[in-house]
């Protein structure tokens, strides 16, 4: 569509008009902030020219994500780290290569990559706020079509309705009858009669349709239409026979339906989350975990000797069983992997309440047992009895158990007595597995800061032993 060409190439001159922008104003900062780094850069210019190529081949390789109308935050920033790090590469390869930039500061190279990362990812948002601001205000419209009366077609107009994403539903077509009174009202005709339609309105630009599979015939005729009056067809396949979320991947040429959508799934997302646990774990246990330890250990000794650590058996990723370090805060028992309450010690009451009891499980982030966001880990006896009781619970270990997680922070972190409760955490906990994104993981662990400061943990016992089943 030439809209979106025009918007891409838009796109395109504002960043190599900033970039140019950027570029003088760093070197003249540079200039009284850090003269160094700057003084064997003779020909500004032409370092600009260079920068400016260097940027078009990596906006050619990895085009701006911005004219799209769905698109996640976390997407823009990888496009962006992409943007950057080639063009890093290509700046490097032109200039130390060349004679003339023999004596180039390759630290101003670096520090002008990363504030430009900065400088660029806070240009992107600032246009894709613009340009959901003019969607909003019907302009940069995409007008569509939908074709059936299918709950899966219903689903589709719910997402594409809203104003933001800049669709404009010019109504539908179908046969029979329609429940859904919005929908019914915006009914142009049956489905034969859209080939009469489109020839009157040519301003269509996408046409979304539902058709049953024994319409083949039907699916080919809309296609072949629309490819003779430059109109995008999009076919809906019925994806209904799941609830709930559901992706279509493939098997070489071969669409199949993926039952729920696994970010983690995909080995940069993981070695993303991984690379972050062992970083974040390792600043733990380094600097706050050597204290907590011996304020721990002193404490124990004084008011129930015994070990300070206690290992219990958790169901972990993939349903494997793995040793849960915690510190020990009841009394020593024989049964501590099959008994979920054991009487307690006022120090030990304490930790529970404060969950400095599961700094130890840093420890099992760090060897890779666990993650520091992720589903809280259970009891292989809760999770054999829950497992039987409650639907799609064993979802929970498509992902590493987490110190925090999603259902701690929205609710559901205190003592669960009733199925229902527990249904609750299973159903948030699977939610974090369908939409898992770094930016979550952090807002998850500042929520978790910010409720124990709001003190928002007076059932928080170790809410993961205090299920009863009978």
């Amino acid at each position: 569509m030439r809209t979106e060409k025009n918007l891409q190439f838009g796109v395109y001159i504002i960043d190599t008009v900033l970039l140019t922008a950027f570029m003088i104003g760093l070197h003249k900062l540079m200039c009284h902030v850090a003269p160094d780094l700057v003084n064997h850069i003779n020909n500004l210019p032409w370092v600009i020219l260079i920068y400016i190529i260097s940027f078009s081949f990596s906006y050619f390789l990895f085009p701006s994500l911005i004219p799209l109308r769905f698109i996640k935050a976390e997407a823009i920033i990888k496009r962006i780290a992409s943007t950057c790090f080639m063009m890093l590469l290509f700046v490097s390869l032109i200039i130390f290569v060349s004679r003339p930039f023999a004596n180039f500061p390759r630290a101003f190279l670096f520090y002008s990559m990363m504030a430009y990362f900065v400088f660029l990812l806070t240009e992107r948002f600032i246009l894709k706020a613009i340009l959901t601001g003019a969607r909003a205000k019907k302009k940069n419209l995409k007008n569509v079509v939908l074709i059936g009366n299918e709950a899966t077609v219903y689903q589709l107009y719910e997402k594409l309705k809203t104003p933001i994403h800049g669709y404009n539903i010019v109504g539908f077509f179908y046969d029979g009858i329609c429940n859904n009174e919005e929908i019914a009202e915006k009914r142009i005709g049956g489905v034969s009669d859209i080939y009469g339609w489109l020839t009157t309105h040519p301003e269509i630009n996408e046409i979304y349709g539902y058709f049953p599979k024994e319409q083949h015939d039907t699916i080919n005729m809309m296609s072949k239409f629309c490819d003779n009056h430059l109109i995008r067809f999009y076919y809906i396949p019925a994806i209904n026979v799941f609830k709930g979320n559901m992706t279509i991947s493939f098997m070489e040429n071969i669409p199949v339906i993926v039952r729920r959508e696994e970010p983690l799934r995909n080995g940069i997302n993981k070695l993303t989350k991984r690379v972050f646990d062992i970083i974040f774990s390792a600043l733990i246990l380094l600097l706050i975990f050597p204290w907590v330890l011996l304020w721990v250990a002193i404490m124990d000794k004084m008011q129930s000797p015994g070990p300070i650590f206690f290992l219990q058996e958790r169901t972990g990723l993939d349903g494997k069983i793995f040793k849960c370090i915690k510190f020990r805060t009841t009394k020593v028992t024989n049964d501590a992997d099959e008994k979920q309450n054991s009487p307690t010690y006022p120090f030990g009451e304490f930790m529970q309440k404060n969950n400095i009891d599961e700094f130890p499980q840093f420890i099992n982030v760090f060897i890779g047992d666990m993650s520091i966001v992720g589903p809280r880990p259970y009891m292989v006896q809760q999770t054999s009895a829950y497992s039987r009781l409650i639907s799609h619970f064993m979802v929970r270990y498509f992902a590493k158990p987490g110190i925090t997680g999603l259902a701690q922070v929205t609710g559901f972190r205190g003592e669960a007595r009733y199925i229902d409760q527990m249904e609750g955490r299973v159903k948030k906990d699977i939610e974090y597995i369908e939409n898992w994104t770094f930016l979550l993981d952090l807002k998850i662990i500042a929520k978790t800061i910010t409720n124990k400061f709001r003190k928002e943990n007076g059932n928080a016992y170790e809410t993961d032993n205090k299920l009863h089943i009978d």
